[in-house]
């Protein structure tokens, strides 16, 4: 398999996780209920809408490679409480990092536009895990358990 054949496969992945994202979104954003709607609401629509932009610029780059994008979407994960779909949420963007990482793997089969392009790529997914860990409480922050007036001193 050559260099170009293989970062083609690798950004039909990428495809794959961009549209599950739009689907998964779109699913989120109408389905939340409770005093929580309004602002994941739209939280989860501004994704959907991201993912499917990103879906399409792969899409051009896997023609521009020779290759067919992908049409169907690697997995969907449903969540019926806010918590669940922050969780899907965070799950999903943590595969389709993993996916664009595997991508820069084999970039350089292709030019330095696209090398670039994926880098930039990933450094927006990255963003995105951050914030959803945030969202989740996923992340551990150094000292935060000690008491304020301790560190005052």
């Amino acid at each position: 398999m050559s260099d170009t054949t293989e970062l083609i496969s690798r950004l039909q992945t990428v495809m794959k996780w961009e549209l599950a994202g739009t689907i998964q979104y779109l699913h989120h954003a109408a389905m939340l209920m409770g005093v929580e709607r309004l602002p994941y609401c739209e939280f989860f629509k501004e994704g959907s809408e991201e993912a499917r932009e990103h879906a399409e610029l792969v899409a051009t780059k896997i023609t521009a490679l020779g290759g067919m994008p992908a049409a169907e979407p690697a997995q969907i994960r449903l969540g019926s409480t806010l918590e669940e779909t922050l969780l899907a949420a965070l799950a999903l963007e943590v595969d389709a990092l993993a996916a664009w990482e595997a991508a820069l793997e084999v970039a350089d089969s292709a030019n330095l536009g696209t090398q670039f392009w994926i880098e930039e790529m990933i450094a927006h997914e990255q963003e995105h895990v951050d914030e959803l860990r945030k969202l989740t409480g996923k992340i551990a922050i150094a000292g935060a358990s000690k008491d304020a007036s301790s560190q005052a001193g």
